[in-house]
């Protein structure tokens, strides 16, 4: 097996020790079983502290699958599949135990793992819903629009009555916050999806009114935006000074307080840029990046249009500043960056998992010579090779 197929495996056998696996992401899982278990795949070595332990979580699972199945027949199916998921189990608990070794840094530091599903939800009177800690069903009912929480990481506005009802009320906003190492998905009743990345605050209406734009405000951080066409309605994201209008496409801002750029990247349709502070504008054509700063918008053009994103599973750096990546990764694992050498000049080309344990990735970036790193604690320090 390649290195990034055990990656996504190791994701999906996260997802599904934790019950958070879909449906498509459970048929995936059983046909790379079925293809032979070839290499071990991670599970944080602090998933469980003894193989007892593991087996416990890994049977509460399965006993509540058969509970849902056993009506429909395919229980005895369930119960035959035991054996070979302990198989795999114990398989995984045992390389991590055996692998904990590996992961430690200077000073018994254990290693940090990626970031995961984690937001909090404002709703419009201002109470707050984590939803890491909240039930996968329906959450909240916002001026006639039902929110829910799915298992895979995502909220999900539906209208009562269906997409051609109208809301009840006066506009009511809600606001979603994802924390450092935090990502989370925001299905809107207009059938726009939003990816929002670690550290980042999105505010939008719950539905959308039926003359005008589709008015949301990317707070500050980092979305994917998949937008649903709609000619009569433009779709406007406003982020700081910048403001953009869509009809149906698919594009990336960036735009954290902490980098000097506000980056917007279009993978397909058609965006208009503005700087609502110079009134200067852009339309941005499919495979070119608006980057807007003290001086105005310059448009660059991308070396590759299939990039792979961060909401896939990437880290991915097209001639990046090393203080650029670093604030990616900070934000990612929850460390703090110290650099003991200036590296202003150090750029950086290609992708590398956002999967990985810290360690593996600092790896990965070592190798290319460079850069090194030193870990204490939570302090990540980056020097010249």
């Amino acid at each position: 097996m390649n290195n990034m197929k055990n990656k996504r495996m190791e994701l999906l056998a996260h997802k599904w020790l934790e019950d958070r696996i879909t449906p498509e992401e459970v048929a995936e899982f059983n046909s790379w079983y079925s293809e032979g278990l070839d290499q071990p795949i991670f599970i944080a070595v602090d998933y469980a502290h003894s193989d007892q332990h593991l087996r416990n979580r890994i049977f509460n699972i399965i006993e509540k699958e058969i509970s849902k199945r056993r009506r429909s027949g395919m229980w005895l199916r369930t119960v035959a599949a035991v054996f070979a998921v302990m198989t795999i189990g114990v398989g995984i608990y045992l390389y991590s135990k055996q692998d904990q070794e590996t992961v430690m840094t200077t000073g018994s530091t254990v290693d940090i793992p990626p970031g995961s599903d984690e937001a909090t939800l404002v709703l419009g009177d201002g109470s707050r819903i984590v939803l890491s800690d909240a039930e996968n069903g329906k959450l909240a009912n916002q001026g006639g629009v039902a929110v829910s929480k799915t298992a895979d990481g995502q909220l999900v506005y539906r209208i009562a009555g269906g997409d051609d009802s109208q809301p009840s009320g006066a506009v009511v906003y809600n606001s979603i916050e994802t924390p450092q190492g935090g990502q989370y998905q925001v299905l809107l009743p207009d059938g726009t999806r939003v990816w929002l990345n670690a550290a980042s605050s999105f505010r939008y209406p719950t539905a959308f009114p039926k003359s005008g734009r589709r008015e949301v405000q990317l707070t500050y951080g980092e979305a994917y935006f998949e937008v649903s066409p709609d000619e009569q309605h433009p779709f406007v994201v406003a982020t700081g000074r910048q403001q953009l209008e869509v009809l149906g496409t698919r594009f990336n801002v960036n735009a954290y307080p902490e980098d000097p750029l506000i980056k917007t990247t279009l993978f397909e349709g058609k965006v208009k840029v503005t700087d609502r502070l110079s009134k200067e504008q852009v339309l941005l054509r499919p495979g070119q990046q608006a980057q807007l700063d003290g001086l105005g918008i310059r448009v660059k053009t991308l070396s590759d249009t299939n990039l792979e994103l961060w909401k896939d599973g990437k880290f991915t750096f097209d001639n990046e500043p090393m203080r650029s990546i670093m604030h990616q990764i900070a934000r990612w694992y929850k460390v703090r960056v110290v650099y003991e050498d200036p590296m202003q000049d150090v750029r950086l080309t290609g992708s590398v998992s956002r999967f990985d344990q810290l360690s593996t990735l600092l790896e990965k970036l070592e190798q290319t010579g460079l850069v090194r790193f030193k870990r204490e604690g939570d302090r990540l320090i980056v020097m010249k090779p």
